[in-house]
């Protein structure tokens, strides 16, 4: 306590404040108790902070209960120093620790000097290897050398060693040094030990525990680590057949004219597998499932052949891509970052006036043929991507689906498989790596592949029905006959299974769900927190939709709005319908909202900041349905349209608006998506929307609503639509490019958001205004401006000097000028 007295006859120099840290620790009256010989000690190597990607500096140190005073100190001593305030040689910092102790984080920022301590838990990974690592027994609450850590305090708490031996070990989670808090199995309190296979002495060996769901996940890996899998896998000196029956014994696999019975085996990480054994080379040979005598799909097949239940087997994993070896991924640094592009495979390129050669439209590899324009030279493909500036493409379904094309393939049939009818070849290797080029072509070109999947239903029941009816839930909760339980572990594992699939052997970048809602959150929390610790370079991009077809009566363990602040740990984002609908009204009807001059100007001021949390937490909402349900803006993915009901020009005319590219009904769809592409969160524009793309052909709206199965007609991206409404796609590029190069309108982080940008409500006008530099918050250095009525709107700006950058035609340059055209969005940079 006597430290005040020392450090108050410390000055500091502007050099020395100045100059980067070596080392920070928090030296206090809790040293000895994490270790330290002594209090107060600077140089002790137990009270040092670690610092992260971020620039921050920070820990997390298990205390006993009772109260502490601590500072920080630079470079192991006291020459500078700083307590409350972030003052130099300021008045100590205090913490208090409930009864019981608990894990507190501490994070120091270094531009500002302030230390924000959290007081948490001490969560403990006990298990029955404890004693490998140092502690007294296994089983153990008490031992600090297994504890796991949350330094950022996000509620995600994870450890690492590589201690533990080869060999299956079982877990679980207490929380506060007791069994009185413990979770297992699929976050249960009290639940099912978690078994884990340590595949070699040395191996890394992560646990994660989430505190907004209790789950936890272990992963363990080694150079040469393959997880486990079902399905068919193929070595070639024998492939190895298994599924998951739990419902009969009578399980059997053909090949080649031979059915060989299936046995019980034990596989890490699944229940009621059946195995056959089938020596020789069997690449490209179909094998058939069968259940009490009736052939059934192979759920994790690879390769199929169409139209019939049986697999191929294939090693998708050992077929590159052309040329050997995959291109770079493009970069990523916050996933706010992200410009995302929807689009269908067959649409986008299969009508003539793409330039695609004739054998490529609407097939994968047209996808990623450059050099393509219009007859009158517009670009076209994915030359037209890369001018439009995005930096990601979503993909409709491209997995195996039931129906012919035309259709956008939302019935799955085959979730590993690529859809051969978007394909140009028909032997197994060839169409893998057919993918697999196409995902390599987009990453060379500089633009990332997201995939949207239907694990939410299967095309029917006789999908799967023929091995158990546990695939399917008990009632139809996505308005097409049925829907999937990933309620039961296995069902789970089989979709982490293909996520794993698409992300590790065919190298896509993330995935929209569809009807996400049908799924439990904790479920797509543990996928997503699986793929995001097995892959930690990927930076994936998860979201989907956070609504079902049908009323559930397990609503709250689905993901829904209030549930989505417990996917942010796990960086899960899902669609903001609750903004688009404040954006253009109803999906179908003919009455616009903001957009067209009326709504809610409120509803847009929130969507434009991110759609935040009230607080800072990511514990589920009482409201399932809260507009208020981003903890990060990585959550919100904003949109005015989408693959479903009338797409944005439609709905505009659709409405009453007219007078194409240059009159109201131009002016609004620019209005519109400049809302989304100035809004913080995720932007998502869907195909054609960029040169006011119609599906309506003759006057029928009917059919645009609910396209889904319509001809080339209605679907395909017509391109001379482009020259013809070339001012709009300008707009777009401008914005798109604003955007990415104005870091006020990509904040991430909740805290960014709550202190760096204001939205104000002037009549029916929206004023955001918005900084940049956490360090000085409220020194705005961008200012948006929503007007939806038919006059000139006067800004007023913060003092400084200003630019006019983006108005409702595209890219301007004009200093001085505050004027704000109604029907647009005019953004302003302070130079």
């Amino acid at each position: 306590m006597l430290l005040l007295l020392a450090t108050a006859l410390v000055s500091l120099t502007a050099s020395t404040a100045d100059a980067a840290p070596a080392a920070v620790s928090l030296p206090g009256t809790f040293d000895s108790e994490i270790g330290c010989s002594g209090d107060w000690q600077p140089d002790c190597p137990r009270a040092q902070l670690a610092q992260r990607s971020d620039g921050r500096w920070a820990a997390a140190f298990a205390l006993p209960a009772g109260s502490y005073e601590y500072k920080v100190a630079i470079d192991n001593g006291w020459t500078e120093n700083y307590g409350a305030g972030g003052a130099a040689g300021g008045a100590n910092l205090s913490v208090t620790v409930p009864a019981g102790g608990a894990s507190v984080a501490f994070v120091y920022d270094p531009a500002t000097h302030l230390v924000d301590s959290s007081v948490r838990p001490v969560v403990t990974a006990v298990g029955d290897y404890q004693s490998e690592l140092g502690c007294g027994a296994d089983w153990a609450p008490t031992c600090a050398a297994t504890t796991l850590q949350d330094p950022d305090g996000d509620g995600v708490y994870s450890y690492t060693t590589t201690a533990i031996p080869a060999g299956a070990w079982n877990t679980k989670v207490t929380v506060g040094q007791s069994w009185t808090e413990n979770y297992g199995a699929g976050g249960a309190a009290g639940g099912a030990n978690i078994g884990f296979t340590v595949p070699a002495d040395g191996a890394a060996t992560t646990f994660s525990y989430s505190a907004a769901t209790h789950l936890t996940t272990v992963r363990s890996t080694e150079a040469t680590d393959t997880p486990a899998t079902l399905g068919a896998i193929y070595s070639p000196t024998g492939t190895t057949f298994r599924l998951w029956s739990p419902d009969s014994s009578d399980v059997s696999v053909s090949v080649g004219g031979t059915s060989h019975p299936m046995t019980p085996v034990t596989v890490s990480g699944y229940s009621a597998v059946y195995q056959a054994v089938v020596g020789g080379d069997l690449k490209d040979q179909a094998y058939q499932f069968s259940v009490r005598g009736t052939a059934v799909r192979d759920p994790y097949a690879q390769m199929v052949r169409p139209g019939t239940t049986q697999g191929v087997v294939v090693d998708t994993a050992s077929v590159a891509p052309t040329g050997g070896s995959r291109a770079p991924r493009p970069a990523l640094a916050d996933r706010e970052d992200s410009v995302v592009y929807e689009l269908s495979v067959r649409d986008f390129t299969v009508d003539a006036s793409s330039g695609v050669d004739p054998a490529k439209r609407g097939k994968f590899l047209g996808l990623v043929q450059t050099g393509t324009t219009t007859a009158g030279g517009a670009r076209t493909g994915i030359d037209h991507l890369k001018e439009l500036g995005v930096t990601t493409v979503q993909l409709m379904p491209s997995f195996d689906f039931g129906s012919t094309v035309p259709n956008w393939g939302y019935d799955p049939v085959d979730y590993n498989v690529p859809e051969e009818q978007y394909s140009q070849f028909s032997a197994p290797e060839d169409r893998i790596r057919e993918f697999k080029d196409m995902v390599d072509g987009f990453h060379r070109n500089g633009i990332r592949v997201v995939m949207d999947v239907v694990y939410n239903h299967t095309y029917d029941k006789n999908v799967f029905g023929g091995i158990t009816g546990k695939y399917y839930t008990p009632t139809d909760l996505s308005a097409t006959g049925n829907s999937i339980d990933d309620g039961n572990p296995m069902v789970s594992r089989m979709i982490r299974d293909s996520l794993e699939h698409w992300v590790r052997d065919y190298d896509v970048d993330g995935f929209r769900f569809d009807l996400a809602g049908v799924h439990r959150y904790s479920s797509v929390s543990a996928w997503a927190g699986y793929l995001n610790t097995t892959y930690p370079d990927r930076n994936l991009l998860l979201y989907g939709e956070p609504w079902s077809a049908a009323a559930d009566p397990q609503e709250a363990q689905k993901v829904r709005y209030g549930t989505v602040p417990a996917l942010a740990p796990a960086h899960v984002g899902v669609f903001n319908g609750v903004y688009r609908d404040a954006i253009r009204g109803g999906t179908d009807d003919d009455v616009m909202a903001y957009m067209g001059g009326s709504g809610n100007p409120g509803a847009i001021a929130f969507g434009m900041r991110g759609s935040p949390t009230d607080a800072k937490s990511t514990a589920v909402l009482s409201d399932l349905w809260s507009p208020a349900f981003a903890y990060d803006p990585e959550q919100t993915v904003n949109y005015a349209s989408i693959h479903d009901n009338l797409n944005l020009y439609d709905k505009i005319t659709y409405s009453g608006a007219s007078g194409g590219a240059a009159g109201t009904a131009g002016r609004i769809d620019r209005f519109a998506v400049g809302m989304v592409l100035t809004s913080q969160g995720i932007p998502v524009i869907a195909e054609g929307d960029e040169f006011l793309r119609s599906k309506v052909v003759g006057g029928d709206y009917a059919t645009a609503k609910n396209s889904y199965n319509a001809s080339d007609t209605v679907n395909a991206i017509h391109w001379g639509d482009k020259t013809a409404n070339a001012a709009v796609f300008r707009y777009y590029k401008d914005a798109v490019a604003l955007r990415k190069a104005a870091p006020a309108l990509r904040l991430t982080g909740w805290d960014a958001v709550h202190n760096q940008m204001t939205a104000q409500v002037d009549g029916s006008v929206v004023v955001g205004r918005i900084g940049s530099d956490a360090a000085a918050p409220t020194s705005y250095d961008t200012v948006v401006v929503y007007n939806p009525t038919g006059s000139t709107y006067d800004v007023g700006l913060p003092p400084g000097t200003w630019t006019k950058v983006l108005d409702g035609g595209g890219a301007a340059s004009a200093t001085g000028d505050t004027a704000c055209a109604g029907l647009a969005v005019t953004v302003f940079r302070k130079n």
